[in-house]
């Protein structure tokens, strides 16, 4: 008895095929229902195919030790999960999310699905593959490419905890360099068209919603989940404690800090709009969807019922709703309040909101202080009348 060369041990009674997986050397006997096969001559030539077989698919990634050797200690996992399998499993455990937050995950899973080559045992997917799929995608932005990135990643790890992988193929990559969309303000002229003509396409509603956006500079998770508890009449404040996050009510805003917005005489007459509508309802919430007095669990309803249609209708360029809170906060510099102040009222560190609305800062003082300077370097009547 003896070897082929080709990674086939001829036995007395049986036939073993002997290769490495991953490193770790694998000695097989080839067995046909559960009993060794015979060494004929017929049988050692299919041997030596079967050898071949299994080391081409080595090489290309897609050998599963199961497929060949079902009975062996080995190949006590059974098949090998896939990696299109791996991330429908990791989507299954998701089930409890918010319906927004859900939809952002099968995007991503799709999206990572055509190109990763989903039939592919989980196993051999690696750093680099991951690498060039980010690559395919050179116009995204830095945040739709960590989004993708966090997806793949919380699969992944999954599969680690099953003991489907050994490591995470994705530790490693460095997060993408991405910047918030710089502050686009509206001019207080579109403020009034945009909300004059919500009232006259949507009803007061709709208008009372986006009006208290303009004029409060809340985020729109903030805004989503304003309550009429926290409204101090009196004083003309609101409190601002709690937000709507991918669909989940939170008694926390994207700081972690609640804070007092000083209400202004607009975004009162907002408020004081939308209480015949919602003020004596259970639910407590002031802006609630008033198709079904629910409410919104997401921006993109109102964004796109009603904002999106609204702009295209009155020829105004478009931007985001979230472009009402910077069109608040430059409202606020061009009206000459401090700087501070104003970082209080958006909920801002001072910091944050120097570096964010640098521009409308300087815009609105440059002449001022420059008249100063004016003062200070023009010649006193004294001195001219001298002159």
């Amino acid at each position: 008895m003896g070897s082929t060369g080709r990674g086939v041990e001829v036995r007395e009674s049986s036939i073993r095929l002997i290769f490495r997986v991953e490193g770790k050397r694998m000695c097989e006997t080839l067995k046909t229902d559960g009993k060794p096969l015979a060494p004929t001559p017929a049988n050692i030539r299919y041997a030596n195919r079967v050898a071949d077989e299994i080391r081409q698919k080595i090489r290309f990634g897609t050998y599963v030790h199961a497929d060949y050797f079902p009975d062996s200690e080995h190949s006590t996992s059974g098949r090998s999960i896939t990696r299109g399998e791996q991330l429908d499993k990791w989507l299954l455990t998701q089930a409890h999310k918010a319906n927004s937050t859900l939809k952002g995950y099968r995007v991503a899973v799709d999206w990572w699905k055509q190109k990763l080559v989903p039939e592919l045992p989980l196993k051999t997917l690696k750093h680099s593959d991951i690498l060039l799929a980010l690559a395919s995608e050179p116009t995204w932005s830095g945040k739709t490419r960590n989004n993708k990135s966090s997806v793949l990643r919380l699969a992944l790890q999954l599969a680690v905890r099953d003991g489907d992988l050994a490591a995470n193929p994705i530790n490693g990559l460095e997060p993408a360099e991405h910047q918030a969309p710089q502050p686009d303000p509206f001019s207080i002229e579109e403020v009034d068209l945009i909300l004059a003509g919500m009232a006259k396409h949507y009803g007061p509603q709709i208008e009372a919603y986006f009006g208290a956006k303009f004029f409060s500079g809340l985020r729109t998770s903030e805004s989503l989940a304003m309550r009429w508890e926290n409204v101090d009449w009196r004083r003309k404040q609101l409190l601002v404690a709690d937000a709507v996050v991918l669909g989940v009510f939170k008694t926390s805003t994207k700081t972690n800090a609640s804070r007092i917005v000083q209400l202004n005489s607009r975004a009162m007459a907002c408020l004081k709009a939308q209480k015949p509508h919602t003020f004596m309802q259970d639910h407590g919430w002031i802006f609630p969807d008033p198709r079904t007095g629910q409410r919104w669990t997401d921006d993109e309803p109102p964004r796109e019922l009603y904002w999106r249609p609204m702009l295209k209708r009155l020829g105004i360029r478009y931007r985001s709703p979230y472009q009402t809170r910077h069109t608040y906060a430059t409202m606020l510099l061009m009206a000459g309040v401090t700087p501070a102040y104003a970082a209080k009222q958006m909920g801002h560190t001072i910091e944050m909101f120097l570096r964010t609305y640098a521009k409308w800062i300087d815009g609105g003082h440059n002449a001022l202080e420059m008249g100063k300077l004016e003062d200070l370097l023009s010649p006193s009547p004294a001195k001219a009348a001298h002159g």
